[in-house]
């Protein structure tokens, strides 16, 4: 099939001074019917050392739409490679979630698949049943995952974080989420 691609390079910015760049690469493809984006960050401290805080609201996230959340009770559901599901998996490390519920009259879903060789594999989750979708390998403490994450980054050194989104018709069995993650995970 048809792929596009898109790189950035990003810096941050902070009291007037770069502190850290990022290149990102968006990579949209279409297969077997589901619409697909791989996210690969570079974060690299080119200016020095600099520290990456624990942060509940950091990482990678997706807002779903209102008439999929678990909260309008309209069949909204979250559910984890583990087989956790929505209120319990806020917080839990999975390699993958899936966040389904009905658009226009349908089931369709968004599925983030956390890449083996991400930062802090198989990252923890801030998923609420309300709609907030975010990978966040970032804020161990914060999503009650152990102590603080905060790490210096040394100048030169860098991490990657890698996600696909599958956006798809029908629950996460139906998707076949976690084959698609097999698939994902074998990629170099």
């Amino acid at each position: 099939g048809e792929t596009a691609i898109i790189v950035t390079r990003n810096d941050y910015v902070g009291g007037g001074k770069k502190l850290l760049t990022d290149k990102r690469t968006h990579i949209f493809k279409v297969e077997k019917g589901q619409h697909i984006i791989d996210v690969n960050i570079i974060f690299t401290a080119e200016h020095g050392d600099c520290v990456l805080g624990d942060k509940k609201d950091a990482g990678f996230s997706v807002r779903i739409a209102t008439s999929m959340d678990v909260d309008s009770k309209k069949g909204g559901s979250i559910v984890n490679s583990n087989g956790i599901t929505d209120k319990a998996a806020w917080g839990k490390r999975a390699a993958w979630v899936d966040y389904h519920g009905p658009v226009n009259g349908k089931t369709a879903g968004v599925a983030i698949l956390n890449h083996p060789k991400s930062f802090r594999h198989p990252t923890p989750w801030h998923v609420r049943t309300y709609g907030l979708f975010t990978a966040n390998p970032f804020g161990l403490k914060s999503l009650g995952q152990g102590n603080d994450g905060s790490f210096t980054l040394k100048q030169g050194k860098n991490i990657t974080l890698r996600h696909r989104v599958i956006f798809h018709n029908g629950d996460e069995k139906a998707a076949k989420i976690a084959e698609a993650y097999k698939a994902y995970a074998n990629e170099k």
